[in-house]
């Protein structure tokens, strides 16, 4: 199921790529980290070593084959990221800001609250970073627990949301509230992702790899619940992580990377991935019980 959405994000990659060397040759940032093929190989080497040894079916055999399947669908998200800064797109944040403000939301007043406020800003900073540890560690937990089948539940949501996320983006790119709104209250990192927008389309190389890139919808936050998502059968992990990451949703908007109705944008787009699982599950259910 989740070969079908990841071979659309490829697609998307394609079509992107395509499109902008074709009409405008942007420069723009590679996502893709450079010690990408010396992990790919070290994989490699180490599944044929455990073939070896134990076997196509030993559990450590296994479980490095499905760390080459967790590495392959995070490369070929970083490649769609490298494709989609290409947009041409202009931002919609103007609009975004105008119609929030029309339902009396002050972003500018939700991030200086926070920041009178330092140890509850502290509190949502750390937050907010634990993504990176809960992308790195969590699914590799899981393998190392034998549950392939969560793992490949995980796969297609990642490939699914980044399907509708990404086409979003490509179509109606966003760069955040700190591109928006000219006040010192903002990062550095949070004003770099404007700041990366508008370089590429001024073909100028960036300068920088800071901040993040799409702001509608919250990555950050689709991505924090599918991780918890993924200790759902372990309670008391997925309690803790549950405390961890609804400080991480809040300070989305409150540390101001993100506008609210960004997180709006996320829910719904991880309520349709999961209703996608469903509908692709309901035939291999039907088979299972009607199976001789």
């Amino acid at each position: 199921m989740y070969h079908f959405f990841g071979r659309r994000v490829v697609w998307l990659c394609y079509y992107s790529h395509g499109h902008q060397l074709l009409f405008y040759q942007y420069p723009g940032n590679n996502y893709i980290p450079p010690i990408f093929l010396t992990i790919a190989l070290f994989l490699l080497l180490t599944y044929s070593g455990a073939i070896l040894q134990y076997g196509r079916s030993g559990n450590l055999t296994l479980m490095i084959k499905e760390a080459i399947y967790y590495y392959t669908v995070v490369m070929i998200l970083l490649f769609a990221c490298n494709a989609i800064q290409y947009t041409p797109f202009p931002p919609i944040d103007k609009y975004i800001l105008k119609f929030e403000s029309s339902l009396y939301i002050n972003m500018e007043g939700i991030v200086r609250w926070t920041r009178e406020h330092p140890n509850i800003n502290t509190l949502l900073m750390y937050s907010y970073r634990t993504l990176d540890y809960q992308l790195n560690f969590i699914p590799i937990l899981v393998i190392a627990a034998k549950r392939f089948q969560l793992m490949r539940e995980y796969y297609f949501l990642l490939f699914s949301s980044a399907l509708i996320g990404y086409t979003f983006y490509y179509f109606f790119p966003t760069t955040a509230p700190a591109s928006v709104i000219d006040s010192p209250l903002f990062f550095e990192a949070q004003r770099a992702t404007g700041l990366k927008f508008q370089q590429i389309h001024s073909y100028i190389q960036p300068t920088t790899l800071e901040g993040g890139m799409i702001a509608t919808p919250s990555f950050h936050a689709i991505w924090a619940w599918f991780c918890l998502y993924l200790l759902r059968p372990w309670p008391i992990a997925f309690g803790i992580l549950l405390i961890v990451n609804l400080l991480l949703f809040t300070s989305c908007i409150l540390l101001g990377w993100h506008y609210p109705i960004d997180l709006v944008a996320s829910v719904i787009i991880v309520l349709i991935a999961h209703k996608l699982y469903a509908i692709c599950q309901r035939p291999l259910y039907k088979k299972s019980i009607y199976k001789p």
